[in-house]
């Protein structure tokens, strides 16, 4: 072989070899880390595991409870201090009722607590089947930490989210993690630790586990792990607030009997027409009818409910005069009354959702020229549940 040939060989091995040598070190520790776990053929059997202990936060100590699943979801219920904490999360967003933030119904989580949900669903670290999930890994090199021999690796999720893990470089299961958590939905940097390690039915889980950051300290004990456990996918549908499930009962399609006050005091036929009402968020009911009482009229009605003044807060927008107005109101004994007096007019319109059942229920409007002393009956409508 030509020296010079020879020569330029050896000089591109010296330069792949060390890349060649770090990959095949990053693959051998990760699968000794998961063999260290069980191994990869019991995991790959696992779809979900449910974890029950006790969680410290604010120096209060109260059960916990979660659940993960193969594929990214993740539910847990706890208390952090004083307030009942929910989280759920689908694989790729998710939400929380979360009172710390004064809002005491279900809200969608934001980027930074989208990226530690994410987290929070692993079976135990991100290394099982990290390629599949987009994930990437460097090996950073051998290090003493607190006295133990620890492999450092970089983690970089698929999301860009960096994440250093030390492994205990002779048991291979992970010792600390630095990554990005939230402290009141706000990114921060975080420490955690693992310790206590058991095995449940040939799979190893640490049962301790500390998270700080900042000033805070949170603390999961692990009581119990179950393997595979029935996991209802329906508790990851974000609930809606208390006040709109009581107006739950209008979604659907309606079959609608319109009917116009007389001078003679009495209801005069006017035709048919449907509806169809439905959520167009969690917390945010639509009705969308069409009438004709003179002139076709589209009429969109959008039910949702002011914090601020505790009552429920009514558009509606008709296309034939381009009107938008409000309404607010609120459950009278069993009737659904809303005006739009808060408009301050010189006419307030009323209207009034009576004689409720599963499959019917009529709504009146009405009107008042004296600022709501009196009220005047002007239309009906009966609405019944279309198959």
């Amino acid at each position: 072989m030509n020296k010079k040939i020879y020569q330029l060989i050896l000089v591109c091995l010296s330069l792949c070899l060390p890349s060649l040598l770090m990959a095949e070190n990053v693959e051998t520790i990760i699968a000794k880390h998961i063999e260290a776990h069980g191994g990869l053929e019991k995991w790959n059997k696992v779809d979900a595991i449910k974890i029950t202990g006790q969680f410290t936060g604010f120096s209060i100590e109260k059960e916990f409870m979660a659940y993960r699943t193969k594929s990214g979801e993740y539910y847990a219920n706890f208390y952090l201090g004083k307030h009942e904490i929910t989280e759920a999360f689908d694989g790729k967003k998710g939400w929380t009722i979360d009172p710390w933030q004064e809002i005491n119904y279900a809200r969608r989580i934001n980027k930074a607590e989208e990226n530690v949900f994410a987290q929070k669903a692993e079976f135990t670290t991100p290394f099982f089947n990290y390629k599949q999930k987009g994930h990437q890994v460097e090996f950073v090199g051998k290090e003493k930490l607190e006295g133990l021999d620890v492999f450092v690796l970089k983690l970089t999720r698929s999301n860009g989210k960096v994440e250093k893990w030390y492994l205990d470089a002779n048991t291979y299961l992970e010792y600390k993690c630095e990554s990005n958590w939230v402290d009141f939905a706000t990114e921060v940097p975080s420490e955690t630790f693992f310790d206590d390690f058991r095995t449940v039915k040939g799979l190893v889980f640490p049962f301790f586990v500390e998270r700080t950051f900042w000033q805070r300290d949170r603390v999961i004990q692990v009581k119990n792990i179950e393997i595979n456990p029935v996991f209802d996918t329906k508790s990851l549908e974000m609930p809606k607030r208390d006040e709109i499930k009581e107006l739950a009962f209008l979604k659907g399609n309606w079959d609608v009997k319109m009917e116009a006050w007389t001078r003679r005091g009495t209801w005069r036929d006017v035709g048919q027409t449907v509806s169809n009402i439905d959520f167009t968020a969690t917390n945010i009911l639509q009705e969308k009818i069409k009438l004709e009482r003179t002139f076709p009229i589209d009429i969109t009605l959008t039910y949702t409910f002011n914090e601020t003044s505790g009552k429920y807060r009514i558009s509606l927008l008709d296309d034939l005069s381009s009107t938008f107005e409000v309404f607010e109101g609120n459950f009278s004994d069993q009737d659904f009354v809303f005006d739009n007096s808060v408009e301050k007019k010189e006419t307030y319109t009323q209207f009034k959702l009576s004689e409720i059942g599963d499959d019917t229920f009529v709504l009146t409007r009405s009107v008042s020229l004296d600022k709501g002393e009196t009220w005047q009956q002007r239309d009906k409508l009966t609405y019944t549940r279309s198959e």
